[in-house]
């Protein structure tokens, strides 16, 4: 069981990174701006972790600018991922979604605090790895909003079922050997 946590926090980390990093780097305004429109100049990033039932719950929520549906679609489209009568047929969340097609950033140039060419597209993977979901909520002048939701249970292992009611993760099985009856040695009952 550790072996499978294990797993899933490290195939957790970098989307979890990535999306704190993407935070700071597009999602926050400059401190000018924040008070310009009456918020605090400091911005707060929180990170939540919760579970919900047969699912674990997290949520990287920001203070920041949101994100514009128009300009992600507009983007997408410039960039050649979709074209403009897709474009117009997509819904705000739909929009919202384009920005885990691979290819698509909103940064003309990487700095140093965002995620070093790892795109959405690789979170989104690495989440779909764990049978897990992602879901962005975002509100112009706002902020944003991302949830991922993961299954709890180990049932997604690919698993060896023998003929006893017992399983054993695929990944762990090395070698399948027969058992001959006049080889069993049996030591202390």
């Amino acid at each position: 069981e550790t072996q499978v946590h294990k797993t899933m926090i490290e195939v957790l980390a970098d989307p979890l990174i990535h999306l704190i990093r993407n935070a700071v780097d597009h999602g926050v305004e400059m401190p000018e701006e924040r008070q310009a429109v009456g918020k605090p100049t400091k911005s707060l990033v929180r990170l939540e972790a919760r579970q919900e039932g047969d699912h674990i719950v997290l949520i990287i929520a920001d203070d920041g600018k949101g994100m514009s549906a128009e300009r992600i679609r507009a983007k997408a489209t410039e960039k050649g991922l979709i074209s403009e009568e897709e474009a117009n047929t997509l819904d705000e969340r739909q929009s919202l979604n384009l920005i885990f097609l691979p290819g698509f950033s909103t940064k003309t140039q990487i700095s140093d605090v965002s995620g070093r060419g790892v795109g959405m597209d690789v979170v989104k993977t690495n989440i779909q790895k764990l049978n897990g979901s992602i879901e962005i909520r975002s509100e112009p002048g706002k902020g944003s909003v991302f949830i991922i939701s993961l299954p709890l249970t180990l049932a997604i292992l690919p698993v060896l079922l023998g003929d006893q009611p017992f399983a054993l993760p695929l990944s762990l099985v090395r070698e399948i050997l027969p058992i001959e009856q006049d080889r069993i040695q049996e030591v202390g009952g």
